[in-house]
């Protein structure tokens, strides 16, 4: 059997009967020029209709700690505990299995991480100098950090895009590996599962853009596609076949007056933030995302989330909740940011992955998808103020 190397996690969604007998084939993305209000043709009380287009920029593995180390008002450890730090760019692999974050989930201990990260000691609790994460900290600065941002999972990448789009993954434990016949998916492979055989990775469990469509919402997703596919949540629904576009796409999108009700950007591997990639250009690269819709003509009416997939082994002083066997995983970094997004605020009210498709949920008055959005809170209430005027976009120096 040919392996494939898909990545260092893999869990897949919605495969419990209960949970099957909701799902169906994945529409096909679409764009809108002006997208409908909503499902029942009323926004909640707090939003007034002021909010018609969410965007969520998904980044790569890095920990609360790793990336805002003593920023004020958050609960930050302090930078550089282990001497200077370590830059973003640093050829640097921190092993981050399931089994890495529940011992350090019981113990707090990141010491036993397996580390591949030459002229480093200890790198799993160095943090990222403050001045490559300058961009990060301007639009913290300018908008909403959450400082109890958790990921609805332990398991990073795979099972983590999984909650992205549907709330929801299954008990799997090891990436995708092997070939199996053509079955709807962009990429063919089989899973591990908990407790079970293997089976096939490709789903079909309801997304959040099922039920966009269904309500007569568009939807879009940008992403680096096969060059990471375990990045690529879509790529293992069945039903998708229309393949990604690349991220490049959306600016080129804006600029056109072009936006969906609700966006899912990811990144290529050299803006992803991931350790390991050798680049410093994350930050960049994310400014330059909210630049280009803070300058469109969809700023007034849009709400953008930035968060990271899970923490990739770099350690966290809090440590998380254990809401189910898989969660929650490491706090990760949100960053909330719109007209009507408070200004330099700190949000310490838990929220997990799932608490964005909750925003959007609430939003247009969608159902929730799976007990992770069910449970979720929405950062509506504690990051926003609807009563407020917009605000006029100040463009991020990258």
């Amino acid at each position: 059997m040919k392996i494939l190397d898909f990545g260092r996690y893999a869990l897949t969604c919605c495969v419990a009967a209960a949970i099957l007998a909701g799902c169906g084939a994945l529409p096909q993305p679409q764009d809108d020029r002006q997208p409908p209000i909503g499902a029942t043709g009323a926004m909640p009380y707090t939003a007034g209709g002021k909010i018609t287009h969410i965007i969520y920029i998904v980044q790569e593995q890095r920990s609360f700690d790793n990336l805002f180390c003593s920023y004020s008002g958050a609960d930050a450890a302090k930078c550089s505990r282990r001497s200077q730090g370590i830059p973003l760019e640093a050829n640097c692999t921190l092993s981050d299995t399931f089994q890495d974050f529940e011992r350090a989930r019981k113990t707090g201990d990141f010491s036993h991480e397996k580390t591949d990260c030459a002229g480093y000691t200890r790198p799993e609790y160095r943090t990222v100098p403050p001045g490559e994460t300058k961009a990060y900290r301007s639009i913290a600065a300018s908008y909403v950090l959450g400082d109890r941002m958790f990921s609805s999972t332990g398991n990073p990448t795979f099972e983590s895009h999984q909650y992205d789009i549907a709330a929801q993954a299954d008990d799997a434990v090891d990436q995708p590996f092997g070939s199996t016949p053509p079955d709807g998916c962009v990429y063919l492979a089989k899973v591990r599962q908990l407790g079970g055989p293997p089976q096939p990775a490709c789903e079909s469990c309801k997304t959040l853009a099922n039920e966009l469509t269904a309500a007569g919402l568009t939807w879009a997703y940008y992403a680096a596609g096969a060059s990471e596919p375990t990045w690529d949540a879509f790529g293992w629904v069945e039903g998708y076949s229309a393949g990604t576009s690349p991220p490049t796409q959306f600016l080129t999108d804006i600029a056109n007056g072009r936006l969906s009700t609700v966006t899912w950007v990811t990144p290529e591997l050299k803006d992803s933030d991931l350790s390991g990639s050798r680049s410093a250009t994350g930050p960049a690269w994310v400014a330059s995302v909210v630049n280009a819709v803070g300058e469109s003509q969809f700023w007034n009416s849009t709400a953008i989330f930035i968060t990271w997939s899970g923490y990739g082994g770099w350690a966290d002083h809090v440590l998380p909740p254990q809401l189910d066997h898989g969660g929650l995983g490491f706090r990760v970094p949100l960053l909330v940011i719109s007209p009507y997004a408070k200004q330099n605020y700190v949000s310490h009210v838990q929220y997990e992955t799932a608490s964005i498709l909750r925003f959007a949920e609430d939003l247009y008055g969608l159902d929730p998808l799976a007990a992770a959005d069910r449970r979720a809170t929405s950062p509506a209430t504690d990051c926003f103020n609807f009563s407020q005027e917009p605000r006029l976009f100040v463009p991020t120096s990258p």
